[in-house]
């Protein structure tokens, strides 16, 4: 070191002259003091710049660099999600949309001058179908009711508007009735039941109630509505120019007259009705169904073509099981014409003739 002077052993002898070769010492190290009033920081201070870290000369571009790596770090992540967004939204399937419900159900709305309820089901089928289902309000109103689906005195029409929830018109429907073929005297009482096609191919159909009338009319067929239409639908309105309670009654009381008259021309007694008994070579016992009545003229009609003549207080004091159909019954006739109907669950034997 600069500062450090090596005074060796033999300087000191020559100083000293020729003397005797003594025994050199070891050698001493010893520190001078700093000359031109150096301190002590001045002459250590390299210890602390060798220890410390390095300056850094741009605290600024060093942060903008690490971000900079991040960013980087980040962007394969952020170009996955995008490419799964965008499939999403480009490839069908990729995400499942919320399945519509099977059905809705737009609940019973009525139309009071007519005595009429309405219930309506809309359905989802890969299209949108409906079933409308009527009947009377009032049971007593029912052969008023009978008396029009069976044989109307002008043509009758349905609309059904189906509201969504801010009651605007998401799609609309009328329904022309189809005109059945008038009932005579040899008309099988059960066609009444059989199911019709409108002009739009809309199904309609006359079910009978447990008296046999006709209680209630159903009609099914398609809508013109799109899946997102189906799925706003919240409410529905009902409007038809189906007969009023009043003119019901007349149409009933009309039709009571023409069945009067044509009894008389048939020279039937009292107005009634006076059918031929049919004689039989030898008794019967089978098997059928009963499939409807007419309770005008107190007869049973099966699906086997038979016609049975119970009468019209018969049928008026049958039993609850008797006017319920179909009904699978068991029959006896003797030679005369007489029978004897009978059902699994009933206990009761229903006395008859056979006229067909």
């Amino acid at each position: 070191m600069g500062n450090v002077v090596q005074i060796e052993a033999s300087e000191t002898a020559r100083a000293a002259g020729p003397q005797t070769q003594a025994v050199v010492p070891d050698r001493v190290y010893k520190v001078v003091a700093p000359t031109g009033g150096a301190s002590h920081e001045d002459l250590y201070g390299f210890r602390a710049a060798i220890n410390a870290p390095a300056p850094v000369e741009n605290p600024e571009a060093e942060a903008k660099e690490a971000k900079s790596k991040r960013a980087l770090a980040l962007l394969p992540i952020l170009l996955i999600l995008v490419a799964v967004a965008l499939a999403a939204l480009l490839i069908p399937g990729v995400t499942k949309s919320k399945a519509p419900p099977l059905y809705v159900d737009l609940g019973t709305r009525r139309f009071d001058s007519a005595g009429l309820g309405a219930r309506l089901i809309a359905r989802w089928e890969g299209a949108m179908a409906y079933q409308l289902y009527i009947d009377p309000v009032d049971p007593q109103q029912a052969a008023g009711f009978q008396a029009v689906t069976v044989n109307a005195p002008h043509p009758v029409s349905l609309v059904i508007r189906l509201l969504d929830s801010t009651g605007a018109v998401a799609c609309q429907k009328e329904v022309v009735l189809p005109t059945p073929a008038p009932l005579t005297g040899s008309t099988d009482p059960s066609q009444a039941l059989l199911p019709m096609q409108t002009t739009s191919g809309d199904t309609v159909q006359n079910i009978a109630g447990p008296d046999g009338q006709i209680a209630e009319l159903t009609v099914t067929g398609g809508l013109a509505c799109s899946l997102k239409q189906y799925q706003s639908l919240t409410t529905w309105q009902f409007f038809t120019n189906f007969p009023t309670l009043d003119e019901q009654d007349a149409w009933l009381k009309h039709q009571k007259l023409n069945d009067v008259a044509n009894a008389r021309k048939s020279g039937s007694a009292a107005g009634g009705y006076s059918p031929r008994i049919q004689h039989l070579p030898a008794a019967i016992d089978d098997d059928d169904v009963i499939v409807g009545d007419n309770p005008v003229r107190g007869t049973i009609d099966t699906q086997g073509g038979r016609v049975f003549l119970v009468g019209v207080t018969g049928l008026r004091n049958r039993t609850a099981e008797w006017q319920v159909f179909p009904a699978a019954i068991h029959f006896r006739c003797e030679k005369t014409g007489t029978c004897s109907l009978t059902r699994v669950n009933s206990r009761t034997t229903l006395q008859a003739r056979l006229i067909k």
